[in-house]
């Protein structure tokens, strides 16, 4: 007796391609799917959305062996959309990560490896891997679909960072930390003396992290070797640096201003930056020394909203500000309890304006829509969707995290805004059930993160 199973390709042309391939399997000679030949195990894996494939390794040990095989197989994800990673309220394994997909309204659960997701921050995502920091402030990559992980130069490689052991025998670092132009403390009169000036700062180990790191933005997939640059936007005041994996130290480049983003364009193989004042620089690192070109100049004295750059789906580079203000609860019960304390401050999102860089007119042109596409911001790599192929994520939206890191490394357990911002309405609204039915913690913070098992 055989039967014979039904398998899509799955990519969706019209021409026959996508229709059911018909396989012949006789189950007396595969009797678990771990026997079945590789090309025909892929083919069943590749059909599974991420969530599906992530269940099935959950179902039994042959189940999980065949799992195993398409995980290292790096199958590509077709058509996916980031998902909303955290730890989840209930979860006893220190360790384990959940994904929840708005794209899909699908949650599962990963495991990282050591050290433990809970003891980490996670200041960057992109190309389905993690940027995170370990309890000594270094940084690693982490694939949680895979559990790769890579190691970046220690923070004692870069250029203004040094560490000695105290009398406990704690490490602890020291920093040499300038108050710039661009830094908004630079202005008030009791930092005046300090502007321009090197002003070395002592840091626990632990919680240097909390304030050093920005974000970390990837040029690729770390998978590829020294083909991926990490370039590291840090304190003080965005700084720039730079590293790939096998690198023994940061390289620094030295700019006048601070930068708050950036993006790699893989078209040109350029990086871009975006820095407090709305200016825009253009940043290629393939040559022996690093070049730096401005192509957009100044645009604001406003420092406040946190900004974004993304390079749209149609070809159009904008900028997103995001305005936040303080929420200040009407009443704070006595409460002796730390945590608690850490969680009664609330900064909301006000505002999000978006603007077309003109580089020919030198200007940025406000816009009021993104149309059928949705934007996802946080710690993360920007992302702009078009929702014509995910049909329940939300047109003309902002998919939210918290990225306020003045707030985060100050009140690790505060409250963290994460939502949907409807750009026409100016309202947050509520990602839905997952919040309830599988609610998060709020250290670290959440950050979306597109899957991938490359």
């Amino acid at each position: 007796m055989k039967m014979r199973a039904a398998v899509a390709d799955g990519d969706g042309d019209d021409d026959g391609a996508g229709a059911p391939v018909q396989v012949s399997v006789d189950p007396a000679a595969y009797r678990d799917w771990s026997a079945l030949p590789d090309d025909l195990l892929l083919t069943v894996m590749e059909s599974l959305a991420i969530p599906d494939l992530f269940r099935a390794g959950t179902a039994c040990a042959s189940w999980y062996a065949a799992y195993s095989i398409a995980r290292r197989a790096r199958i590509p994800i077709r058509d996916s959309a980031p998902c909303l990673l955290y730890s989840g309220e209930g979860d006893d394994d220190p360790s384990t990560a959940t994904l929840y997909s708005p794209s899909s309204g699908d949650c599962f659960r990963v495991r990282l490896p050591d050290p433990p997701l809970r003891s980490r921050a996670l200041v960057g995502s992109a190309h389905g891997w993690l940027v995170t920091a370990d309890e000594q402030s270094n940084l690693h990559l982490v694939n949680p679909l895979t559990g790769a992980q890579v190691a970046l130069p220690p923070v004692t490689a870069l250029h203004h960072v040094e560490s000695f052991v105290d009398e406990e025998g704690n490490i602890v670092y020291s920093v040499d930390e300038s108050l710039g132009p661009d830094d908004p403390e630079a202005n008030l009169p009791e930092f005046e003396e300090l502007a321009d000036r090197e002003v070395p700062v002592e840091y626990p180990a632990e919680k240097l992290r909390l304030f050093m790191y920005h974000r970390v933005i990837l040029s690729c997939s770390p998978s590829a070797g020294r083909k991926c640059v990490a370039l590291l936007v840090h304190r003080p005041d965005g700084m720039i640096s730079f590293a790939r994996p096998g690198d023994e130290r940061w390289t620094h480049i030295n700019r006048d201003t601070g930068y708050t983003d950036a993006l790699y364009n893989k078209n040109d193989g350029l990086f871009y930056l975006l820095s407090f004042d709305g200016s825009i620089c253009a940043l290629d690192l393939s040559g022996s020394s690093p070049v730096a070109r401005n192509i957009v100049k100044k645009n604001t004295q406003w420092d406040n909203p946190s900004k974004y750059i993304v390079l749209a789906p149609w070809g159009d580079l904008l900028e997103v500000w995001r305005l936040r203000d303080f929420d200040e609860p009407d009443e704070i019960p006595e409460c002796s309890s730390a945590e608690f304390e850490d969680r009664s401050d609330k900064w909301l999102t006000e505002e999000i304006m978006l603007y077309k860089v003109d580089i020919d007119k030198q200007k940025l042109v406000k816009i009021s829509s993104i149309g059928d596409h949705a934007l996802f911001l946080g710690f993360n790599s920007v992302v702009c969707l078009p929702t014509n192929k995910f049909p329940m994520l939300k047109p003309d939206c902002a998919y939210l995290s918290d990225e306020f890191y003045e707030e985060i490394c100050v009140k690790r357990h505060n409250w963290r805004e994460i939502g949907i911002w409807d750009l026409k309405s100016c309202k947050l609204q509520s990602l839905g059930d997952v919040e309830s039915l599988h609610a998060w913690r709020n250290w670290p913070s959440p950050i979306w993160i597109t899957p991938s098992l490359n």
